[in-house]
C-alpha cells in the first residue's frame, strides 16, 4: 500500500509541475488549491487505520508581507475521503474550515500551523466510534517546499479528535493521528 501511494504522489507532482504556470514562489497570489494525501492512526486501543484523500482551498486574509511582517493568514476549506481499515472496514467522508498561519521560514520554504473544527460520516464498525455522524475539532503543523514559483510540496502532520459532542448518550473519544504529503498550487 505504501509502494503505491508513493507513485501515486510522484505521478501527480509531475503531472502538476508540467502543466501549472510559474509565478513568484508562492508570494503575493492571494488563493491556494491543494491535495493532500494521508495516512492515519488511531489513538485508542481500538486500532483503526485511515487511508484519505483531503481536496482543498484557500483565500488568504492576511498575505505574508503585508501587515504581520512575514506571517500569512489564510481561510481553508478543506475535504476529506478516507478508506478505513478496522474491525470491520468501511468509510468516511466531511468537511473542516481551518484557519492556517504560516511563515517563510527561507527563500523557498514556509512552515504552518492549522486547526479548525469540521463534521464528518464515519461509516466503519469499530467500538472507538459509535455514531455515524461526528464534529472533528483538530489542529497541526506542516511544512511547504516550493518545488516551482507557484507549486509547493507539502509534509504535514494532524491531529484530529471525533465525537458527537453529546447529541447521543454515548460519546467515546475517537483520536487519530496523520501523517499528510500532497501538492499545494498558489495563484
Amino acid at each position: 500500500m505504501q509502494r503505491a501511494c508513493g507513485k501515486w504522489i510522484v505521478v501527480l507532482a509531475l503531472a502538476v509541475a508540467l502543466i501549472l504556470p510559474a509565478g513568484a514562489w508562492g508570494e503575493g497570489f492571494s488563493q491556494e488549491l491543494g491535495l493532500r494525501l494521508a495516512y492515519g492512526q488511531s489513538a485508542s486501543k481500538s486500532t483503526v487505520r485511515l487511508y484519505s484523500l483531503l481536496p482543498r482551498w484557500g483565500i488568504a486574509l492576511v498575505r505574508p508581507g503585508n501587515i504581520m511582517g512575514p506571517v500569512g493568514v489564510s481561510f481553508v476549506l478543506e475535504g476529506i475521503l478516507s478508506l478505513a481499515e478496522a474491525e470491520g472496514n468501511g468509510a468516511e467522508f466531511g468537511f473542516t474550515p481551518l484557519i492556517k498561519v504560516s511563515a517563510r521560514l527561507f527563500p523557498h520554504v514556509t512552515v504552518f500551523a492549522e486547526g479548525g473544527a469540521g463534521i464528518i460520516s464515519e461509516s466503519f464498525d469499530s467500538p472507538a466510534v459509535p455514531h455515524a455522524f461526528n464534529f472533528t475539532p483538530q489542529i497541526g503543523a506542516g511544512i511547504d517546499i516550493h518545488l516551482q514559483q507557484r507549486l509547493a510540496w507539502t509534509v504535514a502532520y494532524r491531529f484530529r479528535h471525533s465525537s458527537n459532542a453529546g447529541i447521543y448518550k454515548e460519546n467515546p473519544a475517537f483520536n487519530v493521528h496523520f501523517v499528510q504529503t500532497g501538492l499545494t498550487y498558489y495563484y
